[in-house]
């Protein structure tokens, strides 16, 4: 019997949704190795042909892999952010990017003179201060990124409070105070969970992150501010184009 209602919308759009919401109710899960094209053909009631479709349409949003010979399956892992590494994006542009509110929670500020790694990174004095910024970043209110940024206080030139900082710091600093960020080097490092990440970013201790530390510098090459951003492997993937010379 086919498991396809009667609709005027194309046949291979109705096996698609219908793929959906199998996997969306947990009768195919990450993993999942899919019947065969006969068997979910039959399913269906429809041909190869409209099956094939639907399954390539699944397969360019990422949701299934074919692999020749081997069968098809169930996408382990679908991150909602991916972005070349070679872009600098702020996690506010990377989020609204893909139609999905950008926000933030558990926002704390604090000025520290106790950062003489950084410090010499930022050809300062030792016991320079500096402004440390805390806070969690959602999508749709949801948890998706823990960051931490460093900037040194001499670089202010007012005043700044927890409330002047919304959303993206690249835009904060451009506005306010005429820095223009121009590039960052950057280093992606797996880490797992600790009790602290795992609270802010509701995971399980243990569980897998990805911590992108950089530094970031004007069209002067100096040095602006450093970040070291956790952000879920679940959420954000991160790839880089590289050219053989």
């Amino acid at each position: 019997m086919s498991l396809i209602r009667k609709d005027s919308r194309q046949l291979y759009l109705l096996v698609k949704e219908k793929i959906d919401e199998k996997i969306l109710e947990g009768e195919y899960k990450p993993g999942d190795r899919l019947p065969s094209e006969a068997k979910l053909s039959e399913n269906f009631g429809v041909s190869r042909a409209t099956l094939r479709e639907a399954l390539r349409v699944l397969e360019k949003e990422g949701k299934i892999n074919r692999m020749q010979g081997v069968g098809t399956f169930i996408t382990e892992k679908s991150t909602l952010f991916k972005s070349g590494i070679e872009e600098l994006h702020s996690i506010t542009q990377s989020i609204e990017s893909m139609g999905q509110k950008a926000g933030t929670r558990e926002l704390e500020l604090k000025w520290d003179n106790h950062v003489e790694n950084l410090a010499q990174e930022f050809n300062r004095k030792k016991d320079s201060d500096f402004l440390i910024l805390y806070r969690t970043r959602t999508a749709d209110d949801n948890p998706v990124a823990y960051c931490e940024d460093y900037i040194p206080q001499a670089l202010f030139t007012k005043e700044v409070k927890k409330e002047d900082i919304s959303l993206s710091l690249l835009k904060f600093l451009q506005k306010e105070f005429n820095i223009y960020i121009s590039y960052a080097v950057a280093d992606i490092l797996p880490i797992v969970a600790n009790d602290m990440l795992a609270n802010k970013l509701d995971l399980e201790v243990g569980e897998p992150l990805l911590l992108l530390k950089q530094m970031h510098y004007d069209d002067r090459d100096n040095p602006i501010l450093y970040s070291k951003n956790y952000f879920r492997s679940d959420k954000f993937e991160f790839h880089v184009l590289r050219d053989r010379i």
